[in-house]
């Protein structure tokens, strides 16, 4: 690769299309979009790294500024969920005690029990 090359390629990179590179990566190794939100993007040195959410993870890819190619990446739980219950088993078990609250209160009203 020539040095004006390699100088069109540093140009050409910046947070924005670095982290959308990061995204089609992690979209290419089964992670939907919907699931990916960026978090960071930081220039080191001669590399960019990229943090992703991925499905409560965060995803780390490095991306080489000369060449635009990415040299590595980790996925480590990220830790920041107290709560083991998502939202949608809260509702549903929210549901389901509600249902069961309301059926008792009829069988109390027609007089079963």
């Amino acid at each position: 690769m020539s040095a004006y090359e390699t100088e069109t390629i540093k140009r050409r990179l910046d947070a924005e299309r670095v982290t959308l590179l990061a995204e089609g990566f992690l979209n290419r190794m089964g992670y939907k979009r919907a699931m990916i939100h960026p978090k960071k993007a930081t220039l080191e040195g001669e590399k960019f790294l990229v943090e992703v959410e991925v499905n409560k993870k965060t995803a780390t890819v490095q991306i080489d500024l000369a060449t635009g190619e990415i040299k590595g990446y980790q996925i480590e739980e990220s830790g920041e969920s107290n709560f083991p219950l998502s939202r949608g088993t809260l509702l549903l078990l929210a549901g389901s005690i509600g249902i069961v609250a309301v059926a008792l209160v009829a069988v109390k009203l027609l007089g079963i029990i």
